[in-house]
């Protein structure tokens, strides 16, 4: 039970490759930011899907 109760406040992240077009950036990013950053026109790739 402390297991579940401990998942409720943990964010899952997930790797990450950030590109805005001329730096590329490696970060853990929760699905909040990817989603963030991928309205400001930022290319976010999850690295499961490279």
């Amino acid at each position: 039970m402390f297991k579940k109760i401990k998942k409720l406040f943990i964010k899952e992240t997930f790797p990450c490759i950030v590109w805005n077009g001329k730096i590329m950036r490696y970060l853990d990013l929760t699905q909040k930011q990817i989603d963030r950053m991928n309205k400001e026109g930022l290319s976010v790739t999850k690295k499961e899907e490279c």
